[in-house]
């Protein structure tokens, strides 16, 4: 990205930090100070000219001591220029103002440098180089403010300074060195300038005006931008989600629709378990039903709109649940899946709850390749913790901070199903609920996750977007998120 771009997406950026008010005063003043950036080493030449013109006909401690003060300026001018002009790449418009009003004596003192100069060549040099001084002089104030004007006071204390100061000068002149002031060219040259400067004011209220439109048309368009740029913002994300909904959808309708095959397949090789698996084909299908409805849930869930069913649940029923949907898939693969489970009763979305569990055995069954599977309910204080131990092949440790990204996979053996969403939307569900996570795993020996219910359900939080997950113990995962 050059700096043009992102300096126009600072400016845009700090639109919505600062008043209007503020925005505007830091541009008016970064207006000036590019101005000052921009003159500084032509400021210099006409110091220099200034003193070789002077040099074999002013005062030498005179000379010397203007000179100096504005050398000593000079070196002042830069690094308060700079040190602003930093700030103002930065977009930080509150420590811009800050800055400003720390250094607010710059501007009298940088017109007192230029203001003192008549006191060592007024009256002293030959007619034609003191001309060529006073347009000099007069010059300095012309090219201020063509850039100053973006800020009318700073150009007002700025010229009244300066004419103060010239006015100072000659008045010290004739009252130090009254014999230097005895022809009328000495008193006309100050009473030209004068007016010249009055001119300028002026001008500088003119250009103010321009300096203020122009400034007010990229107020608003920053504006526009930082719209424009919120906009595409949330129309990405809207695509985002349509992605992660329909990858979504078919990860979890996956898993039913694949025991109800299975199941199917059995009753036409063998139609004497009708009795048998008829109940079970009707569980997978209320599966398939109750997946459709989560899945619109989970769209009300990024929207921000979603409502949590708290209701109390049987957990031994639960479980029993969630091992007929995916003892086939445990079976084809030569896998036991057991459940174990005291008569407990938890309070907490059935729906929700169930899809937790459901993405968590289905992730174990599928990184699995051979021993089983465990789905196991205990006590644990006033809350109830779901555990879900399997002896897959585990993950490294390098790898198990990132299993819980949406599309996230390992590329390990027998890891090359799904969409990488099961974990991801374990998480998302469980930080929803205020549901902790833990989980802990070993290469070549398994995995366990743990879900911690706590007695007293979450309200819900409005505007949920992927919360980070709750952890404790070791944090780890299964092979990655299914």
């Amino acid at each position: 990205m050059n700096s043009a771009s992102t300096t126009a997406r600072r400016t845009a950026d700090a639109i919505v930090r600062v008043s209007e008010a503020d925005w505007v005063e830091a541009t008016k003043m970064a207006t000036v100070m590019r101005g000052v950036d921009t003159s500084q080493w032509a400021a210099l030449a006409v110091v220099a000219v200034l003193a070789w013109l002077s040099w074999s006909h002013a005062l030498r401690t005179v000379l010397y001591a203007v000179l100096g003060t504005s050398l000593a300026v000079a070196v002042v001018r830069y690094r308060v220029v700079r040190g602003f002009l930093r700030l103002a790449r930065e977009g930080q418009i509150d420590h811009q103002l800050a800055y400003l009003h720390r250094h607010r004596w710059f501007w009298p003192l940088n017109a007192i440098s230029w203001g003192v100069w008549p006191l060592v060549f007024h009256g002293r040099l030959p007619p034609e180089s003191e001309v060529v001084c006073w347009m000099l002089t007069a010059g300095v104030g012309g090219v201020a403010v063509a850039w100053m004007s973006a800020h009318l006071q700073v150009t007002r204390v700025f010229l009244w300074t300066f004419l103060a100061c010239v006015a100072a000068s000659v008045g010290t002149i004739i009252v130090v060195w009254p014999e230097h002031m005895t022809q009328g060219r000495d008193f006309w040259f100050p009473a030209v300038l004068g007016v010249y400067w009055l001119m300028l004011l002026r001008m500088a209220r003119q250009l103010h005006e321009l300096y203020r439109e122009s400034i007010d048309l990229s107020y608003h368009n920053a504006r526009l931008i930082h719209s424009l740029r919120e906009q595409k913002g949330l129309a990405e994300e809207a695509s985002r989600f349509k992605d992660r909904f329909l990858a979504g959808a078919a990860h979890d309708l996956k898993q039913p629709v694949s025991a109800l095959g299975i199941y199917a397949e059995w009753l036409s090789n063998e139609p004497e378990l009708v009795h048998e698996l008829g109940p079970k084909i009707l569980q997978s299908t209320q599966a398939i039903n109750a997946l459709f409805d989560s899945l619109f849930d989970l769209v009300k869930l990024d929207a921000g709109r979603f409502d949590i069913d708290v209701r109390a649940i049987d957990v031994p029923e639960l479980l029993s649940d969630l091992q007929v949907q995916f003892s086939p898939m445990a079976q084809q693969k030569g896998l036991a899946l057991r459940i174990r489970s005291p008569q407990l009763t938890v309070q907490s979305d059935p729906i929700l709850l169930r899809r937790i569990l459901g993405n968590l055995v289905a992730n174990a069954i599928r990184y699995t390749l051979q021993g089983g599977i465990l789905l196991a309910a205990r006590r644990r204080g006033d809350a109830v913790l779901f555990e879900v131990w399997d002896t897959g092949i585990g993950i490294a440790a390098h790898e198990q901070g990132q299993i819980f990204g949406e599309f996230y996979k390992v590329r390990t053996a027998g890891t090359e199903e799904g969409f990488g969403l099961g974990l991801s939307i374990v998480q998302r569900l469980s930080s929803r609920q205020g549901y902790p996570v833990s989980m802990r795993s070993q290469p070549r020996l398994g995995t366990v996750f743990r879900v911690l219910v706590p007695p007293e359900p979450r309200a819900a939080t409005p505007g949920f977007r992927n919360s980070a997950i709750h952890s404790s113990g070791q944090s780890a995962g299964s092979a990655s998120g299914s």
